[in-house]
């Protein structure tokens, strides 16, 4: 009975010690990749500002060409015979510049936050387990 009970703990302990060593490796390659990722976001902030605000100046680039575009259309349309479109000639930029305004403030403000993001798909994978 003595040598059951010894072998029993015997094969606990070689259970609890494997198990151990396996979770001791699991964590470390948890940090590792911690301190991998620290770096590169460390290293692709920058590069991802960059992308960010490239999104914001092209998308305020558009709305202003769109502004643009809409005022010369009035424009056409008043020439052509149609007085009516006299007031939008007068308010359509002035709302759409404002309105242009606007979107670039929230768009320069979101690019720290947005650049902070791993948008990396290893980062993405490890996550989602």
């Amino acid at each position: 009975m003595r040598k059951r009970v010894f072998v029993a703990l015997l094969v606990m302990l070689a259970l609890s010690t494997m198990l151990t060593s396996v979770l001791s490796a699991a964590e470390k390659e948890s940090f590792g990749m911690k301190v991998k990722n620290f770096w590169r976001n460390i290293f692709g902030y920058p590069a991802r500002v960059t992308e960010e605000s490239a999104s914001v100046i092209a998308d305020t680039g558009k709305k202003s060409v769109n502004v643009v575009t809409t005022e010369v259309k009035r424009l056409g349309e008043i020439a052509s015979g149609d007085v009516a479109k006299t007031k939008e000639l007068i308010t359509e930029p002035i709302i759409g510049s404002a309105d242009t305004a606007v979107k670039a403030v929230e768009g320069t403000s979101r690019i720290p936050a947005e650049a902070m993001e791993d948008k990396t798909p290893q980062t993405a994978q490890t996550e989602n387990k």
